[in-house]
């Protein structure tokens, strides 16, 4: 198959580039945003606990969430912290089940649902998001010779190919492909697992989250109709439940399972994925406001096992500690932006092209938010491609050279 024939013909249709613009704009941008500053809320807030409540079991528990990565970006956020100084994170967003969490005895493989570079400086009180296509085409880090790639699958890549690879092995690919596609230095990362939410809600005791749509979710079938039947209702925080999928019984909060029906659904959503990310962000809300109500439902060693099997980070506990002391401020201002790409469908697959211009963008961003010297932006793929790969597939230079121009080196926020 020639290469024209390989790469869609919308690379010349400008309505369909236009198209693939405006889809990055759509409100599952914000969805995903307020999603992520939940979840680093939340390590800030855990963080002010632990202070409080520091013991051995507490401890434990974190080492169990804990995945080095042996980057030389980790290896100095401890110092930066420690200092106040803005640090980086890549937070990323997975669906991995509702057993084990992230811990032994789990399959980790899968794909990260979504990705988000973040920037907090303490003493600018400055929070910087910039969300990340999970569809840009890549070369994976340590695994050039599979190239194309979308930039989602290097954290699944890596635990595919060594059984005894860890998790922070996984993301730590990941990472190491940004930060070579951006030229940025990244030194923490979160991963959540958005299925195991409902063990954290359990150790609450329930909590109450307002239902965006009406809808029927079977535990069994994964559909509107089965055993261990789930009837949520537009605008009321209460539901019913029919373990029989007949004879329902009303309840005013859910529990860990009612969390997990209500977070799971995608099917019957009209909005598809992004309704699903919706619902799980009103969930983590409800979760939020629950532990703001009483802070004191945090400092238990069930909390403490619940929350860390399912939020897995490269943050010691000395490191949480000074983000929960020093950091509480950083989300005072909130900057959000987009990595801004051109759709381009290769070889039947859907990707991402990023330009120069466009890289710049975030480089000039993102070094600025961490009070970097200015530099200039990574490889278009993260990793090395050779010749005949880019003859392959071509620039984005080349092919959206629309879009690498020296206005594109400018950001507008969302």
């Amino acid at each position: 198959m020639s290469n024209e024939n390989k790469r869609s013909d919308n690379l010349s249709n400008q309505d369909q580039t236009t198209m693939s613009r405006v889809e990055q704009r759509q409100p599952k941008k914000r969805g995903k945003k307020r999603i992520i500053l939940m979840i680093l809320g939340f390590l800030i807030l855990l963080g002010a606990g632990f202070g409080t409540y520091y013991a051995s079991s507490v401890k434990s528990s974190l080492d169990k969430a804990y995945f080095a990565t042996g980057l030389g970006s980790e290896k100095e956020a401890s110092t930066l912290i420690k200092e106040k100084k803005p640090i980086s994170f890549l937070v990323l967003g997975t669906d991995t089940g509702t057993d084990g969490g992230f811990g032994s005895g789990r399959d980790r493989v899968g794909l990260t649902d979504s990705l988000m570079l973040v920037t907090v400086n303490p003493q600018k009180e400055t929070t910087t998001l910039v969300s990340v296509p999970r569809d840009i085409m890549t070369s994976i880090s340590g695994f050039e010779s599979s190239f194309p790639q979308k930039l989602n699958a290097a954290y699944a890549f890596r635990e595919a190919s060594d059984d005894k690879a860890s998790l922070g092995d996984g993301v730590g690919t990941t990472m190491e492909t940004i930060q070579k596609m951006f030229n940025i230095p990244i030194n923490y990362f979160a991963m959540v697992n958005m299925s195991g939410l409902g063990d954290v809600v359990d150790q609450l005791g329930g909590v109450k989250a307002k239902s965006p749509l009406s809808f029927k979710f079977s535990q069994d079938t994964a559909h509107e109709d089965g055993n261990n039947l789930y009837d949520f209702t537009e605008g009321k925080t209460s539901f019913e439940y029919a373990a029989d999928g007949e004879n329902f019984k009303k309840y005013d909060k859910m529990d860990g399972k009612a969390a997990l029906a209500f977070s799971r659904m995608r099917y019957q959503d009209p909005q598809g994925d992004y309704g699903r990310t919706q619902r799980q962000r009103i969930l983590l809300q409800a979760i939020m406001t629950k532990i703001k109500s009483d802070p004191s439902t945090i400092l238990n060693t069930k909390f403490i096992s619940a929350t860390t099997k399912n939020i897995a980070s490269n943050m010691k506990m000395s490191d949480m500690l000074a983000l929960g002391s020093n950091y509480m401020n950083a989300t005072k201002t909130i900057d959000s932006y987009t990595v801004q790409g051109e759709g381009e469908m290769y070889d039947g697959v859907s990707y991402q092209r990023v330009t120069t211009a466009q890289r710049q963008a975030i480089t000039n961003k993102l070094r600025a938010a961490l009070e970097l010297k200015p530099e200039d932006t990574g490889s278009e793929f993260g990793s090395t491609v050779t010749e005949s790969q880019i003859a392959q597939v071509g620039s984005a230079d080349t092919l959206f050279s629309q879009f690498n121009t020296k206005s594109n080196e400018n950001l507008t926020s969302n």
